[in-house]
């Protein structure tokens, strides 16, 4: 039986999200609802001597958004055991971000994974959309071919994450 979710805003395959702290607009993300976790772009990850804090570049060294990274330095975090599709298991770090998708405003975790050779630098898995939003497939916010044209990217680049 269906059950109507009025509250649960509706996203595409493919999403603008703003980090809010540190202040990062429309930031392409891809929806997976085969994901579990969600991940987003990082580099220089480094935890302190003592153990007791994280820091990283959000969004450093990605090419198309390295322009718009920022370092944080966060108290809280994990490592945690990520299993890709192709059963190959991988340890990351995984943080709490306030981040903006549609109207709603929330904090979430995310693990910090080298996304360097995909289109979208964040990828946003089940345990971020549940009890917030519906998947329609069909839909998205973002424009593929605008992304490649602001980026002078040819046409065959990255095509394979969207499975063109």
């Amino acid at each position: 039986m269906a059950r109507t979710n009025f509250h649960k805003v509706v996203v595409g395959r493919a999403v603008m999200l703003t980090f809010t702290d540190p202040s990062i607009e429309d930031v392409p993300a891809k929806v997976d609802t085969g994901a579990y976790r969600s991940a987003v772009h990082a580099d220089q990850i480094q935890v302190s001597p003592d153990g007791k804090t994280l820091s990283f570049r959000l969004l450093g060294g990605h090419p198309l958004y390295d322009s718009a990274a920022a370092v944080v330095t966060t108290d809280t975090f994990k490592k945690v055991t990520i299993e890709n599709s192709f059963s190959q298991r991988e340890q990351r770090y995984e943080v709490r971000l306030r981040v903006k998708l549609g109207p709603k405003v929330f904090v979430a975790g995310f693990t910090l994974a080298d996304r360097g050779k995909k289109t979208y630098p964040i990828l946003l898995g089940r345990k971020l959309l549940n009890g917030r939003f519906l998947v329609d497939t069909a839909e998205t916010s973002v424009d593929r071919l605008e992304l490649k044209r602001r980026f002078g990217l040819k046409e065959s680049l990255f095509d394979e994450e969207e499975g063109k």
